[in-house]
């Protein structure tokens, strides 16, 4: 049994695979490969303190401390890798950028048998990846995008989409925010901008389709920031228009906001949002307010898509056309099977002209 290196061109084209990163719990926190175990070789403190022997000792003395406090752990970190090794996956240790701890945890792995591999260049390598392809657009697919003022279904209809086997991406929930002023409400907390880029690159990674459906949205969903390709691509992909009654919109955004969501929590937002008391003014946020406090829900959600949320959107709208389709979302089901409809109809089209046009 041995070890051996793997480039991050072969460890992205591996299907079924176990990744293990032996940095600190504080690196792995902040940025990570999506599915990565974390299992760490030294803490955050004895990271700390061998780059400080480093620095001030130079490579070789930090190497032995690094070595010191590793040696006496090693049983217990083989026996914690082989117990969530799976049956033909292959077995991917990394840390930083390839050095000393992958290579320590490898030849352990080596020397009781078990067959691995350590991802040269390490986490390192693997986010230069992720940013080189973002920089360079490298997606062939044709991006489509649903927009429509606020509750009307969009995310409803992407998942019904995604049931009919049609490639989709929801931003909004790679970025655990639904995308508005209360986006954050009932989620869980946000990823980390990098965590968020590495979840969207392997979406994007498995997407082999002709097009990619996503929801319009704005530069940022909620504190991540979209990687400027993506954005560029809502702004000039192809548009369609979601629709719904008022009736509708209020009550499905009751349904999605009712969820563990505490009033105390709502208000105490609306009146520390500066945007709502700008555009409604002090005594509309006021009455707003109220409307809430007396458990008033479908005039509050009313009042806000009115005043706040719909003059927003409109001019936004209005700037976002042409759409080639305007679909009703009271039935997302529905919606879904009608834009799956137009994609199928629009694609056979393309394709006539295509042979026609080659034929010339």
């Amino acid at each position: 049994m041995t070890w051996r290196e793997l480039t991050v061109q072969n460890f992205n084209s591996l299907e079924r695979k176990v990744v293990v990163d032996v940095r600190s719990p504080c690196e792995y926190q902040i940025e990570s490969i999506p599915a990565a175990i974390n299992i760490p070789l030294l803490s955050d403190e004895e990271r700390s303190l061998v780059g400080t022997i480093y620095k001030q000792e130079g490579e070789m003395q930090a190497r032995r401390r690094a070595v010191g406090m590793i040696a006496p752990r090693i049983p217990v970190i083989v026996d914690r890798i082989m117990a969530i090794r799976k049956p033909r996956h292959s077995l991917v240790v990394h840390c930083w950028r390839g050095g000393l701890r992958s290579e320590a945890v490898v030849s352990f792995l080596s020397v009781v048998g078990i067959d691995c591999f350590r991802l040269t260049g390490g986490y390192k390598a693997w986010r230069k990846q992720v940013v080189e392809n973002f920089e360079q657009d490298a997606y062939t697919f044709e991006t489509i995008v649903l927009d429509g003022l606020t509750g009307t279904g969009k995310t409803e209809i992407l998942s019904e989409l995604n049931k009919q086997g049609i490639p989709i991406c929801d931003l909004e929930h790679l970025a655990n925010h639904r995308g508005s002023t209360f986006g954050a409400l009932g989620m869980e907390p946000q990823p980390s901008q990098k965590d968020f880029e590495a979840r969207l690159w392997c979406l994007l990674e498995k997407c082999q389709a002709d097009t990619l459906i996503l929801e319009a949205e704005s530069r940022k969903i909620g504190r991540l920031a979209l990687p400027n390709f993506l954005y560029q691509r809502i702004k000039t992909g192809r548009k369609i228009l979601i629709e719904a009654p008022m009736s509708s919109r209020v009550a499905r955004l009751l349904e999605i906001y009712s969820r563990g969501i505490e009033k105390a929590n709502v208000i105490r937002m609306v009146e520390n949002s500066a945007p709502i008391k700008e555009r409604l003014g002090r005594e509309k946020a006021r009455t707003l307010i109220d409307r809430l406090k007396a458990d008033d829900l479908e005039g509050f959600v009313e009042m806000l898509l009115l005043d706040y949320y719909d003059p927003l959107y409109t001019k936004h709208l209005a700037l976002s056309g042409p759409f080639e389709l305007t679909v009703d979302s009271q039935d997302p089901s529905r919606a879904a099977a009608e834009i799956a409809e137009h994609l199928a109809r629009t694609k056979t089209s393309s394709s006539k002209n295509s042979i026609m046009n080659s034929g010339r």
